[in-house]
């Protein structure tokens, strides 16, 4: 129709379909300058700058109600805030993804480490530790699996309140000051160990840097026949107890298909040499 454009011309200009186009009539974003007896839309060519744009801001993401509120009163300052907003909610959206990488890359290195495990299971080894810091959450009931999930679950939860989650790992840890006492886990508790430090958090611990006595296990925190052991194979090779015990999951009941009872961990007691 003399110089106008017909749906399939102006969708075809702009690399969209025609379906688009009849979506933003309706909506209003974008409506044809003409309509004829058959429903047939039509557009100028005076448009296209306008399209164009709303192509534009389509395509780095801005959702199309923001669009249509902007492009009825479109100027050049409302353009660069329209702009510089979609900037920081990009700039959020790019440091969350970040962080999502850090957090498969800490799961992966957990899972590579248990993977190439070369101690024999059940071995006492002497092995350095760094510094590490971790969420704890105390247990409230009496030490059982079903008190270690749910236990984990608030910790998880609480990680997830600070955009964390339990990439690098998590266990329990067993207080040094009740070892050898009637009830070894009172006020043991799970730990998660934290991808980064948030100053804002409560319940913070800090595993020392240090020697640790370990071993690896198939077994559950309080199956406590392990615990024993390695205390006994401490004192017999003329080491110390110097802080908290950590029972460290390497691989949870997920992996396992003939026994989901127990997990692959290791025990880890911070010792220092008698002189």
């Amino acid at each position: 129709m003399g110089n106008y454009l017909s749906i399939s011309e102006m969708a075809s200009i702009h690399s969209i379909s025609r379906q688009t186009l009849i979506y933003y009539d309706k909506i209003g974003l974008f409506k044809p300058v003409h309509i004829d007896e058959h429903g047939y839309r039509y557009y100028s060519a005076v448009q296209i700058p306008f399209l164009r744009e709303i192509c534009f801001l389509k395509s780095i993401g801005i959702k199309l109600n923001d669009i249509k509120d902007h492009i009825g009163n479109r100027n050049l300052t409302t353009a660069m805030s329209l702009l510089e907003f979609h900037q920081e909610f990009i700039d959020k959206e790019i440091n969350a993804l970040m962080n999502t990488r850090t957090f498969i890359q800490q799961r992966l290195m957990k899972y590579s480490e248990a993977k190439n495990i070369k101690s024999e299971l059940d071995k006492p080894i002497i092995e350095e530790f760094p510094e590490r810091h971790v969420l704890f959450i105390p247990f409230e009931n009496e030490l059982c699996r079903e008190e270690l999930h749910l236990t984990l679950m608030k910790a998880w939860n609480v990680l997830s309140k600070h955009e964390m989650l339990p990439s690098e790992g998590f266990g329990t840890v067993i207080l040094k000051n009740n070892l050898g006492m009637d009830d070894v886990f009172e006020g043991a508790g799970i730990y998660t160990s934290l991808p980064f430090i948030d100053p804002d958090m409560d319940n913070m611990m800090t595993l020392p840097a240090g020697q640790y006595a370990c071993v690896y296990k198939y077994g559950m925190p309080y199956n406590i026949g392990f615990l024993n052991e390695l205390i006994h194979w401490i004192s017999e090779n003329q080491y110390r107890i110097v802080g908290d015990v950590v029972d460290a999951c390497l691989l949870d009941t997920t992996f396992y298909e003939n026994d989901s009872s127990v997990d692959f961990c290791q025990l880890q007691i911070p010792v220092e040499k008698i002189t």
